[in-house]
């Protein structure tokens, strides 16, 4: 039975660190880069924006099978940690660059957004794909999973301060200039750091990737076709099930996120506590997501994720239930985020076991195509929450400057936690259809290594 070792267990989801702080940068200044520093039309920002977010989808799911089809002789997932992040370094930075007209500056930002989106799809999943690959023992991946969305959390944590921070001491030092260079380098300061975080990864996790390869030197699973891919996610209902419970419960997530200005802004009539809120909310999500292993070792994967998005959605009933108060929604929040936390820091290990639940039956290794359904379902409740949010709005009548009325207190307390609510309750529909349990998975680990033992 395969274990992690003593560096994987006290380093592992650094790698989320680095990436969180880094996407924090895009996620917090890219649009405003575009229209306030870089100054493009708006008709160029929206056509970025746009096509970029379609292609990253598109992406997500391409960069699972470039990794199943492609083989190194140093390993099958471990080598993208390196290969990848110093393209990523310079595509990300172009992204924060105005060369040339307007036109000019758009294909190039929007060229760097695109590609360096597609290549850190590649490395995000071979990453997370290592959880299947450094141990077969169901507790330990869960307790892998955990780090990864705890790193997830404290990445976002750290990048809320000192990005802004960041930011505003480049734009500083070179205030003579058009303020484009302060971006710049934030962005490159930021890629360097997710660099060395993923480089931290490879490090700790050296000869994990190369005994699996050498195990299978001489096995069919070796060579996998796009039939095997297609087969493997077909004949795999719990993949389906898994995607859709994660796509469901981050719709409700990323709505709540991405409300909480207008709900601090209209209902609470504070708009500077949105980030003591947003503090509190990401400090419980990295609590939750350390605690997640534990739970799942008393009552498995399933229950754990069930009773983490029941929890995140009873605190929501009740800050909408309650009067509206800054100090208790924040520690609601923290509290529904502990509960989230516990769940979301399961999701990986999900993933990982539907991959190998479908190398079990097919008989073929195609779990990099299967983890990156978990990329797809950030991508796609990302962009369903961009029509949500947009069409509340617009049903309520929601005018920045205008005078904040009863109905439209009522439309965005709907919007920051009745939405939500919905989409977590339904989330649950399919987990219950769940059937993976966890001693499953080390069956089937134990079936096929004895597999690979008599090819």
């Amino acid at each position: 039975m395969k274990k992690i070792n003593k560096q994987i267990r006290n380093l592992w989801g650094i790698s989320e660190v680095g990436f969180s702080f880094m996407s924090t940068v895009e996620t917090t200044f890219f649009v405003i880069f575009l229209t306030d520093v870089a100054k493009l039309p708006l008709v160029l920002t929206a056509a970025i924006t746009s096509i970029a977010g379609i292609t990253d989808a598109v992406t997500a799911m391409l960069a699972g099978v470039i990794i199943d089809k492609v083989h190194f002789k140093s390993g099958k997932y471990r080598p993208w940690l390196i290969y990848c992040p110093p393209f990523i370094v310079a595509l990300f930075v172009l992204m924060f660059t105005k060369i040339g007209s307007d036109t000019t500056a758009a294909l190039l930002c929007g060229a760097g957004y695109i590609l360096s989106h597609a290549i850190w799809n590649i490395c995000w999943t071979a990453n997370r794909t290592m959880v299947g690959i450094l141990s077969d023992d169901a507790d330990e991946r869960a307790f892998l999973s955990g780090r990864i969305s705890a790193g997830s959390s404290a990445g976002k944590i750290i990048a809320s301060y000192f990005v802004p921070v960041l930011n505003i001491f480049f734009l500083g030092i070179f205030s003579s200039s058009t303020g484009v260079i302060g971006y710049t380098l934030t962005a490159l300061v930021a890629s360097i750091g997710f660099t060395i975080c993923y480089f931290i990864h490879y490090v700790i996790t050296k000869g994990y990737d190369l005994q699996l390869e050498e195990g299978e030197a001489t096995s069919s699973a070796k060579r996998v076709t796009f039939k095997d891919m297609a087969k493997g996610i077909s004949t795999n209902p719990q993949l389906l099930f898994v995607l859709m419970y994660d796509f469901l419960k981050l719709i409700g997530y990323y709505t709540l996120m991405a409300s909480v200005a207008y709900y601090a802004k209209v209902v609470l009539k504070d708009p500077g506590s949105v980030s003591l809120i947003l503090v509190v909310f990401n400090v419980g999500a990295l609590i939750g997501s350390l605690c997640s292993k534990n739970v799942v070792s008393k009552i498995g994967s399933k229950y754990t994720n069930l009773i983490g998005v029941a929890g995140f959605a009873a605190a929501l009933v009740l800050i909408y239930f309650l009067p509206a108060n800054k100090f208790m929604v924040t520690i609601l929040l923290g509290i529904g985020q502990i509960f989230f936390g516990i769940a979301y820091g399961n999701t990986t290990s999900l993933y990982s076991n539907c991959g190998t639940y479908s190398e079990y039956k097919t008989g073929k290794n195609t779990k990099a195509i299967i983890m990156s359904f978990s990329s797809l379902a950030i991508k796609i409740s990302i962009a369903v929450r961009g029509a949500v949010i947009p069409a509340v709005l617009a049903a309520i009548a929601y005018n920045p400057d205008g005078v904040i009325t009863a109905p439209i207190e009522n439309g965005i307390k709907m919007l920051f936690l009745l939405v939500p609510i919905v989409f977590l309750v339904v989330s649950i529909l399919p987990l219950l259809a769940y059937k993976i349990k966890d001693s499953d998975v080390t069956m089937m680990e134990k079936a096929l290594q004895e597999r690979g033992k008599n090819i």
